[in-house]
């Protein structure tokens, strides 16, 4: 009976996730479509300073108990998740949402190797096939003209990664502590970062937020409080692997909707791209057990 009560729990958990998935793939052309308005980095303030306030009153108490140790650790994920959005940010910006979106999906092929790095655990066959996939799928993807890569598709190959360190800062540092609060501190840092910068090379203009403001209500409360706080909950439940894995659907979600909400093109070699980086990523994380799973 035990056993089949976790077994549905890790179906809704995984169906859950999935949902998640779906709502940060369509942040990518949301995004897109709001810079026309704002300034990317008043948008990244803006973004994670009112969800830093919505997740401190809702958890005023757990702030009040925070350590040092925990204040600590939470800025170091926090300054990894800072530069993850920060280069989300300029190459969304700079270049198509499908071509980013799918980019940035492939820090799921960059964990391991991080975690070779750190951990000292070193990848298998199935994470070094992955890798060579994804390269090679990453060229389908960014080779335009003749021109490999260009400073934007740097931008998003470097999101990916911070991607990953931040996902390695969590394992590293955020096991010691209460993941809300953690998560609390990490959009803090994340907020005061883009502050500066919004500060220093845009300007603070408020009079844009009525213009906004149910883009920004999504991206705040759907895309970021909400989804975060889901992740953290059903990760109680499925392993980090599996996260991950279903986590990379945002880059096929993105795909789609920018294709249908931004009007964007899907050119074959797109496509042949796409299919390799999803490929990698399958094998990496599943090394295709399922094909000779027996019943």
């Amino acid at each position: 009976m035990k056993n089949i009560k976790n077994e549905k729990r890790k179906i809704i958990s995984s169906v859950t996730l999935a949902v998640v998935a779906l709502v940060w793939g369509t942040t990518f052309a949301v995004i897109k479509d709001t810079l026309s308005i704002v300034q990317p980095f008043s948008l990244m303030m803006l973004r994670f300073g009112f969800s830093a306030l919505l997740l401190s009153i809702f958890y005023l108490g757990k702030i009040k108990k925070a350590k040092i140790k925990d204040i600590k650790n939470g800025s170091i994920i926090g300054i990894f998740m800072f530069l993850a959005f920060y280069f989300l940010i300029i190459s969304i910006k700079n270049t198509t949402v499908s071509k980013v979106s799918f980019i940035i999906g492939a820090y799921v092929l960059i964990v391991p190797f991080l975690a070779w790095v750190i951990n000292k655990k070193k990848p298998d066959k199935y994470a070094v096939a992955g890798a060579v996939l994804a390269t090679i799928g990453l060229g389908f993807l960014t080779i335009e003209k003749g021109v490999a890569f260009n400073v934007w598709d740097i931008a998003a190959v470097c999101c990916s990664f911070f991607f990953a360190a931040h996902m390695i800062a969590i394992e590293k540092y955020g096991k010691d502590s209460d993941p809300i609060l953690i998560t609390v501190i990490q959009f803090i840092v994340t907020a005061v970062i883009f502050v500066f910068l919004t500060g220093c090379f845009e300007g603070y203009d408020f009079s844009i937020l009525p213009r906004i403001k149910w883009t920004l209500g999504y991206l705040v409360v759907i895309s970021t409080v909400i989804s975060f706080a889901v992740q953290t909950a059903v990760q109680r439940y499925i392993s980090s692997t599996s996260t991950a894995l279903i986590l990379t659907l945002q880059s096929v979600f993105g795909a789609i909707f920018a294709v249908w909400y931004l009007n964007e093109r899907m050119t074959f070699q797109m496509g042949i791209g796409c299919a390799l980086v999803f490929t990698a990523i399958v094998t990496q994380e599943t090394k295709w057990k399922f094909l000779t799973k027996k019943d």
